[in-house]
């Protein structure tokens, strides 16, 4: 497994925090005060700040080399099993989801296709994503490899109208895809984990089941 992040992993709250924005939350509702509903912004923002200077330090430009750097190592060091399977498949979560639909897109790999047509092959024979963050319209854009979408319904990390674009790039430009959206869940439902709802973890298993199918068929 690359490390994308360089040794700074996402910020993760620790169940202190989480529990005292929940323990906030209750008391602002109760009460309704002014200050009360400060101190659930405050501690909301604190949150996002950490996130967005995370996100900052980690743009396409550092996190793509280091990606290309393990496909041509992985390239080398199981040469037969790459050539004879035809490539190299990427599952990604989340952050990782933007970067599969990366490797997926035409003219971004190191292997030529139709050099007549100018075209050069994807870094990956396929790959599956899910409830993918920061993916805008023109991501989709040049898309060649197979590719497999667990989405969340109403994710506002993942807005509709991003989704809807990609399915309709895929579907005119002859890309072979499946997109599912899984209705109730939260964003990062796919991760597995040890989940107490039972609708969550259904569906966390069903994702699981998609991904799986659809690496293991291409």
């Amino acid at each position: 497994m690359p490390d994308m992040f360089r040794g700074n992993p996402a910020p993760n709250p620790s169940a202190a925090s989480a529990s005292e924005l929940v323990a906030a939350e209750a008391e602002a509702a109760a009460s309704g005060s002014f200050l009360d509903r400060f101190k659930v912004k405050a501690l909301e923002t604190a949150k996002s700040f950490l996130i967005d200077m995370w996100l900052a330090r980690h743009t396409q430009e550092r996190v793509m080399p280091v990606l290309r750097g393990v496909l041509e190592g992985a390239g080398e060091e199981f040469a037969d099993a790459v050539r004879f399977g035809g490539g190299v498949y990427a599952v990604g979560y989340c952050f990782g989801a933007r970067y599969v639909l990366l490797l997926a897109r035409e003219g971004r790999g190191g292997k030529k296709g139709d050099e007549e047509a100018g075209v050069e092959e994807p870094l990956i024979k396929a790959g599956a994503l899910a409830h993918a963050t920061l993916v805008s319209k023109d991501d989709f854009v040049g898309l060649r490899a197979p590719l497999s979408v667990v989405c969340v319904e109403d994710d506002p990390l993942f807005p509709d109208e991003v989704r809807i674009a990609g399915e309709e790039y895929m579907s005119a430009n002859g890309v072979e895809h499946e997109v599912q959206v899984y209705p109730g869940v939260p964003h990062g439902f796919a991760v597995v984990g040890d989940y107490n709802d039972e609708h969550i973890k259904t569906a966390q298993a069903t994702a699981f089941d998609q991904m799986l199918k659809w690496i293991e068929e291409h």
